[in-house]
């Protein structure tokens, strides 16, 4: 019985954190403007797919069964270590290319050109060259990075 309700208890945790980062990484047309964090009204609605007011427990398992079905890669209907880790994976490095797209994407297409990446490259190297050398220096690595700069305000945090 501990071991159930272990399990149970590990299932439902899993398919928490699948909703939350499901509905907090809604899908949106590549190239389309970055919306607002969804507020928990928008949450609601998207659960309640009758749009009563009101969310039935078979809209709750409905959503909550569209995330953890994702997760059962063999489709047998049980969900190992591994399939939960690959899909959490899946869905950590989903959102950071995500995130990448939209820092990076100067033309606000939905992709990344080679141009866009060697673009942030060149900004990168231009704040770590600190003397206008046009080469990096030991010194500056030194100084641009975490060690003269008190931990994560070296170059990067310099935008």
């Amino acid at each position: 019985m501990k071991i159930k309700t272990s399990l149970a208890a590990a299932f439902l945790a899993f398919a928490g954190a699948a909703t939350a980062a499901g509905t907090a990484g809604a899908q949106q047309a590549p190239g389309a403007a970055n919306p607002a964090p969804r507020a928990p009204g928008q949450r609601f609605e998207r659960l309640d797919t009758d749009d009563s007011g009101t969310i039935t427990f078979e809209e709750f398992a409905a959503a909550m069964n569209g995330r953890t079905g994702a997760a059962d890669a063999d489709k047998d209907g049980t969900l190992t270590v591994e399939e939960i880790a690959a899909e959490l994976q899946r869905q950590h490095f989903k959102r950071q290319a995500e995130r990448m797209i939209r820092r990076l994407d100067a033309d606000g297409d939905g992709k990344l050109t080679t141009a866009e990446i060697e673009s942030r490259q060149k900004k990168m190297y231009a704040l770590m060259d600190r003397d206008d050398s046009g080469v990096i220096e030991p010194d500056e690595m030194r100084r641009g990075g975490r060690e003269g700069r008190g931990g994560r305000q070296g170059w990067r945090h310099n935008r």
